[in-house]
């Protein structure tokens, strides 16, 4: 990844200089959106030398818990963490921490991976009640997402048990933990049990912790559903969209040099048609027909195509830029499709993995035909 953020990077302010400097036609006026879009990328270059690197070892010496106090830097990470929610960002230091003013032994222990967004979201929720956290080393990966790999376990949570002194955790012969219910999947309630552990299925969202703990004893919340409504959809759509925008500069790079080199112009359809795709398809998810990913992506191209066709018979494209942005926008869509499947709570990961090895080559193909359709209708006329 550092490597293509490098490569993008120089490119951006090469086509910019190029622009500026040499006098290119078709750059010259993007010349200042290059090296703005540069410096963006060399901001979060910055950014990511801070960021969690997998594998990497705690030091874990400490046999204390924690005081947790959100600062600016948190809310700052948090939102590093959501624009980029498909890649490794921040992680927590696993151990015990508190939320209140002192430690208290008998407030409510909460279970948590260490990835940053995920402690701060239950932090901010249940700091007001002074609630603890056992933060589990999950190598910076969500509950959800670590729990189906493996990470968020029992082994995970008892290993941080195993740091602190038992009157530390329990005043009795049971250690109680709240286990979010997300991350069932990785853990075995009958062999925690036996370890002298009572685990309650607390919420699945950090949200309803508050009235969650403010009504003891704490009961299981097995009646929890995931809902993949609009609000987690919308919260999904702005990551997706900066991943897929990203893509697409990366692609307008290669036309760059293609254009200085031919005198040719650039596509620039393919940064709309991009982002109209990656907004579409998370808000109309539930009303595009089918139920496979990468089908929903081909029924929004066929729109796409069709508005299309009613631009270029209206006088509005030529018929070569037509063919090869049609192209475009059903790998584009297919592309998106795919990619959501990380996204959505209703995928499932057998049908993911036999749907990506079907149209991994069609897609493949789509995108070199709308490239070689895109320099044809430029070079050829």
């Amino acid at each position: 990844m550092t490597v293509k953020l490098i490569i993008a990077i120089v490119g951006l302010f090469a086509a910019g200089v190029a622009g500026l400097r040499l006098a290119a036609p078709t750059l010259s006026p993007f010349a200042p959106m290059f090296l703005s879009l540069g410096g963006v990328l060399l901001i979060y270059m910055a950014l990511k030398a801070g960021f969690y690197r997998t594998g990497a070892a705690w030091d874990q010496a400490s046999t204390e818990p924690k005081a947790w106090r959100l600062g600016p830097l948190d809310y700052l990470k948090v939102m590093v963490s959501w624009l980029l929610a498909f890649q490794r960002t921040y992680a927590v230091e696993p151990g015990l921490y508190y939320t209140g003013d002192h430690y208290d032994p008998d407030a409510p222990l909460l279970v948590t991976s260490n990835y940053h967004m995920t402690v701060m979201l239950v932090v901010r929720h249940a700091r007001a009640l002074g609630a603890r956290l056992l933060v589990v080393d999950t190598d910076g990966i969500n509950v959800w997402c670590a729990a189906g790999k493996g990470a968020f376990s029992n082994a995970a949570i008892q290993k941080q048990l195993d740091r602190y002194d038992r009157a530390l955790l329990t005043d009795g012969k049971w250690i109680k933990l709240v286990l979010p219910k997300f991350g069932l999947a990785g853990i075995d309630l009958r062999a925690l049990r036996k370890a002298k552990i009572k685990p309650i299925i607390g919420p699945l969202y950090a949200k309803d912790l508050p009235a969650y703990l403010s009504n003891p004893p704490l009961k299981d919340r097995d009646e929890d559903r995931v809902h993949f409504g609009l609000q987690m959809r919308a919260f999904s759509w702005l990551p997706g969209f900066v991943q897929l925008v990203g893509y697409s500069i990366l692609l307008l790079l290669l036309f760059a040099a293609a254009a200085v080199l031919t005198g040719s112009s650039m596509p620039w359809g393919v940064l709309p048609i991009t982002a109209i795709i990656a907004t579409a398809y998370p808000f109309l998810f539930p009303w595009i027909p089918g139920t496979r990913f990468a089908v929903k992506g081909l029924w929004l191209a066929t729109i796409i195509s069709a508005a299309l066709v009613v631009l270029w018979a209206s006088g509005g494209l030529l018929l070569g830029n037509l063919l090869a942005t049609v192209l475009f926008s059903f790998a584009a869509a297919i592309f998106v499709g795919l990619a959501y499947t990380g996204n959505s709570a209703v995928s499932n990961y057998s049908k993911v993995r036999k749907e990506t090895a079907q149209f991994f080559v069609p897609d493949l193909l789509l995108f070199l035909l709308s490239l070689t359709a895109f320099i044809i209708t430029e070079v050829v006329g």
